[in-house]
């Protein structure tokens, strides 16, 4: 079997200096290393080239950087189908895309969609998107019987509202590989987290965006409010965002003297992210809305017990009370008691600790997803299989 992986976004990665995780190359190189040639492709916008990828010891799969038009962030690739004829499986994403629209017509037989968002009270403009996508393309997928895999149990039930029928929640994966070799470097960042430790603070931490989706503001009132409870507290912040928000966030921070108790950086390189992970007490992610969010991924591989909401990421990877915390509410009194329960009882803490990053290596890797993408897959190359007998 030959698998070729097509990002479908408009967005150029550089992969060689990419410092975070690409789900399509830690999915690559979790096939290859299974002995399943895998490649991918990336939009290249104006550039073509092929970047050789190593997943093992002088052994490489391909990415290709393809041209397109893009059309509303998503791209029509240019050259795609002169890659296809020599790949089985197609691993395309987003149902809403049009390059995954455009193949299920002449590749039906070897496509298969992966998905990740779904309807949010949140996500005004994606939903109506959505409405006139329907009208207009969906009744392709039905036709054809297109497979999707999903990145969340929410993904999935999004889908089957819409009558698709062949839907499997998936999740998404970790590359624990890249993880290890970072895990014992230290930054300046890093020293000053346990410094601060040293002093008897407890360390919260957020990192990502920071905007109204991210809920970064109710991030700093749950702070205002646990600097009454408890005022041995820091806020490692991370991120970067909207300069409006940001801007709005920060007045916020100096009005309401939070400046000694938050630890700015709005960018840390990926590689020294676990470290950070690690020193820190809890991680939270109040997030109105997330397809499956990697930092939830990343911080209970490295240890951290996690406070977020009801999401795509946490209905997949948190089982509440357990592996972390799922809140399905924005009052800030709530929060702080989950805080304070998880700071007062060490014993608590340790053992979410312990489940969380077991949770992770048992489920949640690549090389772990890699057998439930192939049951898939297979599903796809017998219904192919059969397809090709009733034609002859």
């Amino acid at each position: 079997m030959r698998i070729l992986i097509v990002r479908t976004s408009a967005t150029y990665h550089e992969i060689m200096s990419a410092n975070y995780n690409l789900q399509e190359i830690g999915l690559a190189k979790a096939f290859n290393k299974r002995g399943i040639k895998c490649d991918v492709v990336y939009c290249g916008k104006k550039v073509i080239k092929t970047v050789p990828v190593e997943f093992a010891a002088g052994e490489y799969f391909n990415v290709f950087y393809l041209s397109g038009k893009n059309f509303l962030k998503n791209v029509i690739y240019t050259g795609l189908y002169d890659l296809i004829g020599k790949y089985d499986i197609l691993l395309a994403g987003g149902y809403d895309q049009i390059q995954s629209w455009l193949l299920a017509k002449k590749y039906h037989s070897k496509l298969v969609i992966y998905h990740g968002t779904y309807y949010s009270n949140f996500n005004i403009r994606y939903n109506i998107k959505c409405r006139l996508f329907d009208m207009l393309f969906l009744s392709r997928y039905r036709k054809y019987e297109i497979p999707f895999v999903t990145k969340s149990i929410l993904a999935a039930n999004f889908l089957r509202k819409k009558g698709i029928k062949n839907v499997t929640a998936i999740g998404v994966g970790i590359d624990t590989e890249q993880l290890k070799s970072q895990q014992s470097i230290e930054s300046e960042l890093s020293k000053e987290i346990s410094q601060q430790k040293s002093n008897g603070n407890n360390i919260l931490l957020y990192i990502g965006e920071i905007s109204r989706r991210r809920n970064t503001l109710f991030l700093l009132a749950i702070l205002k409010a646990m600097i009454v409870k408890k005022k041995n507290i820091k806020l490692v912040f991370i991120g970067d965002g909207n300069m409006e928000y940001k801007e709005e966030c920060f007045h916020y921070i100096k009005t309401n003297g939070l400046k000694d108790h938050i630890i700015y950086e709005n960018n840390v390189k990926h590689e020294l992210l676990p470290e950070i992970y690690k020193l820190s007490d809890i991680f939270l992610l109040p997030t109105k809305y997330e397809i499956f969010g990697m930092v939830l991924l990343e911080a209970m591989y490295f240890g951290t017990p996690v406070i977020t909401t009801y999401n795509g990421g946490s209905d997949m990877l948190i089982q509440n009370g357990i592996t972390g915390i799922i809140r399905n509410d924005f009052h800030v009194d709530g929060w702080c008691d989950d805080i304070l329960k998880l700071l007062k009882d060490k014993t608590l803490r340790n053992l979410m600790s312990k489940s969380a990053k077991q949770r992770i290596i048992d489920c949640f890797t690549w090389d772990m997803l890699v057998n439930r993408f192939l049951d898939v897959f297979a599903q796809q190359a017998a219904k192919k299989a059969n397809e090709y007998q009733f034609y002859y």
